[in-house]
C-alpha cells in the first residue's frame, strides 16, 4: 500500500484494506491547490467534505463575540473537517480556513458513508479514526485543564512539528488560549 495516496495510507494505518476497498476509497477523493486564506468552510454553512491536508496549513477556527479563536490546525498529512456538523448534516458553528498554499484531498462524507454500508473493512477503518479523534479532543481539553501554557505550547510543537514558522501567532495563541504577549514571552524563553 505504499503506493496509496496520503490519505488513504492513512486510513489504512487505522486497519487494513483490501486493494479493492483502497480502489473504491480512491475514487470518492479528489486533490486540488488552494491559495493561501481560502476559506473552504464558512461559519453557518452545512458541510458535505472532509478534507486532508496533503502538504500545507489549515485550521479551524470560531467566532466568540468580537474574537476568532483557533480550534484545530491540520498540517502535512493531517485530516480536517468541521466533525460535528459533518455528522449531524446542521449548520456549522465553525469554519476551515487554508493558512498557506496547500494541496488538500476532499471526498464527500456521504460518499464514504455508502462505502462504509457495503465495504466492512473500511467501515472499520472510519470507526478506529472517529475514535482515535474523539480521543484527540478529550486529550486537547485535559491539556486546556492541566497544563501550563509553557507546557501546552510544547505540546502544540511535537503535535505541529514548525508550527510556529508557519502560522500567524495571533492564531496558535488563540489554539492555546493565551494571549500573544504570552506567547512571546514563552517563545523567548524556549529558543
Amino acid at each position: 500500500m505504499s503506493n496509496l495516496n496520503p490519505a488513504l495510507s492513512l486510513i489504512s494505518s487505522f486497519a487494513p484494506l483490501s486493494a479493492e476497498s483502497a480502489d473504491l476509497l480512491d475514487s470518492i477523493m479528489t486533490e486540488a491547490v488552494y491559495s493561501r486564506n481560502t476559506i473552504l468552510l464558512e461559519i453557518g454553512q452545512i458541510p458535505f467534505r472532509f478534507h486532508f491536508v496533503k502538504k500545507g496549513l489549515a485550521r479551524i477556527y470560531y467566532i466568540r463575540g468580537e474574537e476568532d479563536v483557533t480550534d484545530y490546525f491540520a498540517i502535512d498529512n493531517q485530516f480536517i473537517g468541521a466533525v460535528p456538523a459533518l455528522f449531524t448534516g446542521k449548520p456549522s458553528h465553525k469554519a476551515i480556513q487554508v493558512l498557506e498554499d496547500s494541496e488538500i484531498i476532499s471526498f464527500r462524507y456521504s460518499d464514504f458513508e455508502e462505502l462504509c454500508a457495503s465495504k466492512h473493512d473500511i467501515e472499520h477503518a472510519g470507526r478506529k479514526m472517529a475514535l482515535f479523534g474523539f480521543l484527540e479532543g478529550q486529550q486537547r481539553v485535559e491539556s486546556i485543564r492541566f497544563l501550563s501554557a509553557r507546557e501546552r505550547y510544547e505540546e502544540l510543537e511535537r503535535k505541529y512539528p514548525g508550527i510556529a514558522n508557519r502560522a500567524p501567532l495571533k492564531y496558535i495563541a488563540s489554539y492555546l488560549g493565551i494571549t500573544q504577549v504570552s506567547l512571546s514571552r514563552i517563545r523567548a524563553g524556549t529558543q
